[in-house]
């Protein structure tokens, strides 16, 4: 009853700020939360453009559907490769080199290479991957352009309409992959550690690679563990750029893109729900995992 009356008085105490935070709070419920309730109850719905005012409640047939649907399943085979491939780009190519602008230190020319590397950011993702389009076109693109100058005409391919040559384009989008937020996540985590620990490391006889690996690694887990957790969330998401080069043919389809078609281009509202409530469903079950396994391995 104590603890009732002390919430109270603070609530009392503080009631401006919640007054303030009461319109954001209702269209966070009206905008964000509401809309994925429903999408759970749609879910459960026939809802299709035929009926796409008088939804039917028909259970698990949906679900039931989904889990016996082989293109659905395959997608994530698709999505596991572009995941993994993005978590060797953030912590073997990103982080290295992150953490080489970071011993520059605030020297004119590590200045230079933070603003350089985050102009990547500054350009909309939609006129980079239009870029690389245009960079693998088989109709005067700047690839097979490249090769018919130097003679290798032989080599020129229609290489998003080829299934062996097109996941492995979507992949080298974004080369040399350097820079943007992962590389500003990273750097905070670097200028944020103890220059007074490397120095007493070296004193006991420790090199740059070993200071770099049993050091400053380990004090920026909580950067990696963010990335890690937003880049399998994003990557589980995002689907623009499949939608863009190949509208996810070739074997490029991925769950979310599978999701749009679902719902805007056959106008099936109701399976596409029950599949983004499984994505939802993937989504939490591996972030509580990392969690549990990143707090674990930091005690």
């Amino acid at each position: 009853m104590k603890g009732k009356k002390s919430m109270v008085r603070q609530m009392a105490e503080n009631k401006w700020c919640y007054l303030g935070l009461l319109p954001t709070f209702l269209l966070l419920i009206v905008f964000q939360l509401w809309p994925a309730v429903d999408s759970l109850y749609r879910s459960l719905c026939r809802w299709k453009t035929s009926n796409y005012f008088s939804p039917q409640f028909e259970g698990m047939a949906n679900y039931v559907r989904l889990f016996s649907d082989k293109e659905f399943w395959n997608s994530f085979g698709v999505l596991l490769v572009f995941i993994v491939a993005g978590f060797i780009i953030t912590f073997c190519i990103n982080m290295p080199v992150t953490y080489l602008v970071y011993k520059l230190g605030a020297a004119r020319t590590g200045k230079f290479f933070q603003r350089a590397f985050v102009i990547p950011m500054m350009v909309p993702g939609m006129v980079g991957t239009m870029y690389w389009k245009f960079f693998f076109s088989n109709k005067e693109g700047i690839l097979n352009t490249i090769l018919q100058y130097f003679n290798r005409s032989e080599w020129c391919r229609i290489w998003l309409g080829d299934k062996r040559f097109t996941l492995w384009c979507l992949l080298l989008i974004g080369f040399p992959f350097i820079g943007g937020f992962s590389f500003l996540i990273l750097l905070s985590g670097f200028l944020n550690i103890d220059a007074s620990l490397g120095e007493a490391a070296q004193l006991d006889g420790a090199n740059a690679l070993h200071k770099f690996i049993y050091i400053d690694i380990p004090l920026i887990i909580p950067q990696m563990k963010i990335l890690s957790i937003l880049g399998m969330i994003s990557g589980i998401q995002a689907f623009q750029t499949q939608m863009i080069m190949t509208n996810g043919r070739y074997g490029t389809m991925v769950p979310g893109l599978l999701m749009y078609q679902t719902a805007f281009t056959k106008g099936n509202y109701g399976y596409a729900s029950a599949m983004g409530v499984v994505l939802f469903v993937i989504i939490l079950i591996m972030t509580v995992i990392q969690n549990k396994y990143v707090r674990n391995a930091d005690a």
